[in-house]
């Protein structure tokens, strides 16, 4: 059954205000020839070290992973690189929920890496009024990756997004940024896309290749 918020699975010792459980730096990339979603990663019978998975999805495909973080280490296992799930991080989120959810994504990605997965941390910069906590817990010189999918197409949500990149790029230093996009517009840094496909996201999971959900 789901321990209570984690805190009897494991505690970290946070850093600052807010605790934040440190991610631990990815220093190499591991050969990923395509990136695959959660909910169809966890199904696919034949897994694979040259594949990696992602959690850019709805968050209750992935909700599971919180409340049992120990059930998917084996198959997680099975790919080459993981990147962090991605609970919803909205800039209209409550200050309290953008923190809960900040919190979680390092909690799970700390614990996976202490499992010996590799965990691409996922940073979230939110507003410029976010900056004196939203990069706690995060590493330097880290491989990194970011979404550029889903933050608003008004020119003000652009150039806030483009600010917090910005800012990432001062603060951590990253050595490698895989970019999860549909517009793959200019980015500044050492950047690899990753393509958001969105025919997967309208006709949904193939299928015809899953094994049994045990969910």
């Amino acid at each position: 059954m789901p321990q209570l918020l984690n805190t009897s699975v494991r505690e970290y010792i946070g850093v600052g205000e807010y605790d934040i459980p440190a991610i631990q730096p990815v220093y190499e990339m591991p050969k990923i020839n395509d990136w695959l979603e959660f909910e169809k990663a966890k199904r696919a019978r034949h897994k694979s070290k040259a594949s990696g998975v992602h959690f850019f999805e709805y968050d209750f495909k992935f909700e599971c992973v919180w409340n049992f973080p120990d059930r998917y280490v084996d198959v997680l296992s099975q790919y080459g690189a993981v990147i962090t799930p991605d609970f919803s991080y909205y800039i209209d989120f409550p200050k309290a929920l953008r923190v809960f959810n900040k919190y979680r994504m390092h909690w799970i990605t700390a614990y996976w890496q202490e499992r010996g997965i590799t965990v691409i941390p996922l940073i979230r910069y939110g507003l410029e009024e976010d900056w004196d906590w939203c990069f706690d817990g995060y590493p330097i010189d880290s491989i990194v990756a970011v979404s550029a999918v889903g933050g608003g197409k008004s020119a003000e949500h652009i150039e806030a997004g483009m600010r917090g990149y910005e800012e990432m790029l001062k603060r951590l230093q990253p050595r490698e940024i895989l970019v999860y996009t549909n517009t793959f517009d200019y980015l500044p840094g050492n950047v690899t896309y990753i393509k958001y496909d969105i025919d997967k996201h309208i006709k949904g999971i193939d299928d015809t290749n899953k094994e049994e959900d045990d969910d």
